[in-house]
């Protein structure tokens, strides 16, 4: 016997798991990625992830969708009925979302540069993290948080921490896309040589001042006075590099 509560819950989750519900999600889905096909086309692929493909309503569109594939599947008995071809394709729907799930949530993705008869065990993963250091006394903290931050969509991110007995409390206060490095001439300046890679959005730019170094897309540069193995060691002698 059913109580009232368990009766007004079934009324309510009822017809969120129809055959017409399943239609409308699959409309809402269709949409979804057209509108994120462009807004990646004319903002970029992170804002397209921040907005759609990795929002918390595109996750639940398909969590309604997957278990109203389910719920039909049984509200329509046909394993009993022997709806083998129907079966079929209800199940590898219901896979093909699951397998979705698990490369969302558990899987990784990045670029792995392997050379020509090399072998390689790191790959330069393609999340963005928010990376700092605390300083207390002699100790150093290092802090590193995925992040996603885009042209489009609220970019506010706010974490506490506690460093030995104090609470630390850090913001993003302002984000600002695609920024440009520029170069310019000063009496107190430093030698910089200038790093260009093809990357897929065409040329990119990236520079590396004497005393420093820097790893950009998974090779090292070291401008330093102390060479390092297996990395690009640069050197600025009589006014030349």
């Amino acid at each position: 016997m059913l109580t009232t509560f368990q009766v007004s819950v079934k009324k309510v989750l009822a017809p969120m798991f129809t055959t017409r519900a399943a239609g409308m999600y699959i409309l809402l889905f269709a949409a979804a990625i057209g509108v994120g096909t462009f807004i990646e086309n004319d903002f970029g692929t992170s804002s397209a992830q921040h907005v759609i493909y990795k929002s918390w309503w595109f996750s639940l569109l398909l969590g309604l969708f997957c278990i109203t594939i389910g719920v039909n599947m049984v509200r329509f008995k046909m394993v009993r009925q022997k709806k083998w071809a129907l079966l079929m394709f209800h199940l590898a729907m219901i896979i093909i979302l699951i397998g979705a799930a698990v490369t969302r949530y558990f899987g990784y993705e990045g670029i792995m540069h392997i050379r020509e008869n090399d072998a390689s065990n790191t790959f330069l993963s393609a999340e963005t993290f928010l990376q700092f250091k605390v300083k207390q006394g002699e100790q150093v903290f290092e802090f590193d948080e995925p992040v996603l931050f885009s042209s489009l969509g609220n970019n506010s991110w706010k974490e506490s921490y506690l460093v030995g007995s104090d609470l630390i409390e850090v913001g993003v206060k302002e984000f600002i896309p695609n920024p440009k490095q520029l170069l310019e001439e000063s009496p107190e300046g430093k030698p910089t040589i200038k790093v260009v890679f093809a990357g897929m959005g065409g040329r990119e730019e990236y520079y590396v001042s004497a005393g420093e170094t820097k790893r950009y897309r998974n090779v090292l540069f070291n401008f330093t006075d102390a060479p390092i193995a297996e990395a690009v060691n640069i050197a600025f002698r009589n006014d030349s590099c």
